[in-house]
């Protein structure tokens, strides 16, 4: 295995600037993901909260049924409803 070993460092050096601004820009692009994500997540877990609380008549009065809360709280979309 050869190794490249440059005589011009400094000509060298703006690579590896701009490697670790790619490697930034991907952890910053990750982080914005999970921040995302967490919020859906707090999100859903507030509205399972607030349907976990109601009676079933309740929640037949909204349209679900307890087996649908989980699905709801995440905002998955009705199976039945969306076929054309």
């Amino acid at each position: 295995m050869t190794i490249y070993v440059t005589r011009y460092f400094l000509a060298a050096a703006p690579f590896g600037i701009v490697a670790m601004l790619a490697v930034a820009r991907h952890l910053r692009a990750v982080a914005k993901r999970m921040d995302e994500w967490l919020e859906r997540r707090r999100s859903a877990a507030a509205a399972f909260d607030d349907l976990g609380r109601m009676s079933e008549r309740e929640l037949l009065d909204i349209g679900l049924s307890r087996a649908e809360v989980n699905r709801a709280a995440w905002g998955v979309p009705d199976r039945k409803h969306n076929r054309i």
